[in-house]
């Protein structure tokens, strides 16, 4: 009987029991599973701040400096949280860049790192204020004074002035040796390498005030109208860079990204750069190398060496012309000209083949040229007329400075 009394709370306090035993376990499997996560966690945090911290700082040099060639020591896979995290700075989350990045790794063999750490210091130029060297109005705003000359007027004495002259009389004396190599090779007249090193950088004077690395990452990659040129033009630069042992994140040029004495974009750099002093590097800051190449561009263009004819003034009737359409790229025959239009040469042309009508508009009348293939060939160089024209001038004032003729 006092068996049967106890039976219903036996049963009771085995429930309690057992109830309890079960929360315990829940609680124990709940913790563990709770600090897996906050492991987990803590490792992605750790992960993110290491990635964070060592990102490189930027550069402080700001010449060309030679460097051992950046390798790939493996071709590791990189996924694109890596990507994300490892690249920084103005450029920060753009696709474009990402993509162009992944494409430099599988067509070029480049190592991301390399290519992380150049393209977080690079600056959106963008963000920056160019400050104004003109006069300024009342309201702030840049205004540049004009003076009342024509359109070629204003050209021509941007680029052919005294100071710039004497500085053209310099670097030919300084350089007479390799303008006349040049010349033996390529048969490139002195006088028109001249030309060209006196209008881009006034003979080493202007090389350019932006880095190449910011001017072409800027242009590419944040929707430039040339965008597409831009980003082929990036490309050439890593590659010619890598290849001429550079670094690519100290180099000034342009603000279209032009390199060195002859303001080579990277493609013409890979097309036409020659080491003419055969030291082993092709260096557009090196001005005998800069000579060479500036000739196997215009040999690779067509140059003749025989015609050292390139431009001569012509006679028509009037004081602005408006006859025939004129420009670089125009070709007449010499007799219709003389025959139909009464255009003539002021001075024998012993050139027969066809001539391009440049006009040259000034203040008070226009001057009319005759340009021969070779002056077509100085024009590849720059797609204009007034470049082709100035190139001419400024190389022969230059001549008569040095020889009296």
């Amino acid at each position: 009987m006092k068996i049967n009394k106890l039976y219903p709370f036996a049963l009771l306090l085995s429930f309690v029991l057992f109830t309890a035993c079960s929360t315990t376990t829940q609680q124990l499997t709940k913790e563990t599973n709770q600090t897996e996560v906050n492991l987990q966690t803590h490792n992605r945090i750790e992960e993110t701040n290491s990635s964070v911290e060592s990102t490189p700082t930027e550069p402080t040099l700001v010449q060309p400096t030679l460097l051992e060639p950046t390798l790939v020591e493996n071709n590791r896979a990189t996924t694109s949280e890596e990507a994300t995290l490892g690249l920084t700075g103005d450029f920060s989350g753009n696709w474009k860049l990402n993509n162009f990045i992944e494409r430099m790794h599988t067509e070029h063999n480049f190592d991301y790192t390399y290519l992380y750490q150049l393209f977080s210091n690079a600056q959106d130029l963008n963000q920056i204020v160019i400050p104004c060297d003109t006069t300024v109005d009342s309201s702030g705003n840049c205004v540049v004074v004009v003076k009342p000359q024509g359109k070629w007027e204003r050209y021509r004495d941007g680029v052919i002035y005294e100071e710039n002259i004497k500085r053209g009389l310099a670097f030919w004396k300084e350089h007479e040796a390799a303008l006349n190599r040049a010349y033996a090779v390529y048969g490139v007249l002195p006088e028109f390498i001249i030309g060209i090193l006196g209008i881009e950088t006034g003979y080493g004077k202007y090389f350019g005030k932006k880095k190449v690395i910011d001017v072409l990452t800027s242009k590419a990659m944040l929707g430039d109208r040339r965008e597409e040129f831009y980003t082929k033009q990036l490309e050439k630069y890593l590659v010619m860079t890598r290849q001429a042992n550079l670094d690519a994140s100290i180099l000034m040029g342009s603000n279209a990204g032009a390199m060195g004495y002859g303001q080579f974009i990277a493609s013409s750099y890979l097309a036409f750069a020659v080491d003419f002093n055969n030291d082993g590097v092709t260096d557009l800051w090196n001005a005998e190398d800069a000579i060479g190449s500036i000739a196997n561009y215009f040999a690779k263009n067509g140059w003749k060496r025989g015609l050292r004819e390139i431009a001569t003034r012509a006679r028509y009737r009037g004081n602005r012309f408006k006859r025939l359409k004129t420009g670089f790229k125009t070709k007449y025959s010499q007799y219709k000209l003389r025959k139909r239009y009464g255009i003539v040469a002021r001075k024998k042309l012993k050139y027969r083949g066809p001539v391009s009508l440049i006009k040259l508009p000034k203040y008070s009348y226009d001057e009319l040229w005759f340009g021969t293939h070779n002056f077509r060939v100085i024009t590849t160089y720059n797609h204009s007329t007034f470049y082709g024209m100035t190139v001419y001038l400024l190389g022969k004032a230059v001549k008569k400075r040095r020889y009296g003729r």
